[in-house]
């Protein structure tokens, strides 16, 4: 299988690519923080921000489709989260005053806007650099290293988890091919139930193989990582530019 769907546009040579992973890691989620806290009601500040997020896509050169598809797989869970919001006030009654009329789908708009605005920096963080280098550049901001443990083991747990579902894929097309003969449900659900047991056996064999290499709960690192004045220059005028979309009255 390929291992490289989470980060397969790190490689590439941009100059997004090239901040340190330190300063892309704080950018990122001070720039998500200025996005969630603004509340004001208006949509032209955005607007603004979509455009310097889409300035930072083209300048990381990472395709915009990849961006688009991500966005698509949490888009469910995002328009059920705005549509929460106008029913919740319903439910309260509170459309009975003829301005809130209004309110609801304009407070459920601004959730997709703030939603969808953190989804794609996440994925621009994600996808402009190695994930083993954001755990180092989480280690080097002090982050509990527990953290860094617990992110890591998930990252590798979902490969071998993906390696499962697609051998007993390949097994049960192999043996069934055409029209299934037993309720579809049946076969879908024994072969759930037999990708989580050989998961968790194999988890175990890799988890006893890293402790005999001296595993202590820590993962090493692989290089040290050093600031540049390129590195602080960009992140400060990306951080620049989106607080002053913040501050700005429009």
């Amino acid at each position: 299988m390929k291992h490289n769907f989470v980060d397969k546009y790190s490689g590439i040579d941009s100059p997004v690519h090239r901040i340190d992973p330190r300063i892309k890691l704080i950018v990122s989620f001070v720039c998500i923080a200025v996005v969630v806290s603004d509340s004001r009601s208006g949509f032209a500040q955005f607007a603004l921000y979509f455009l310097l997020t889409a300035l930072l896509t083209v300048l990381s050169r990472v395709p915009a489709a990849h961006i688009l598809k991500r966005c698509l797989i949490v888009s469910p869970f995002i328009f059920m989260a705005s549509l929460f919001l106008p029913l919740s006030h319903i439910l309260a009654g509170d459309t009975v005053h003829g301005p809130s009329l209004g309110a609801s789908p304009k407070a459920a708009l601004m959730i997709l806007c703030k939603a969808f605005l953190a989804v794609i920096l996440l994925n621009l963080l994600s996808s402009t650099e190695k994930f083993h280098r954001l755990l180092s550049g989480m280690r080097r901001l002090k982050i509990p290293s527990l953290v860094g443990t617990i992110l890591a083991l998930i990252y590798r747990s979902v490969f071998v988890l993906i390696d499962e579902t697609q051998k007993t894929t390949r097994a049960r097309q192999s043996r069934t091919p055409g029209t299934l003969k037993m309720p579809r449900m049946t076969v879908y659900g024994r072969q759930v139930a037999i990708i989580f047991l050989r998961s968790w056996k194999r988890s175990q064999v890799i988890y006893t193989s890293m402790l005999s290499r001296g595993f202590n709960g820590e993962f090493p690192c692989t290089r040290e990582l050093s600031l540049s004045r390129y590195d602080l220059l960009s992140g400060g005028i990306v951080t620049m530019l989106f607080l002053a979309v913040r501050l700005w009255s429009f």
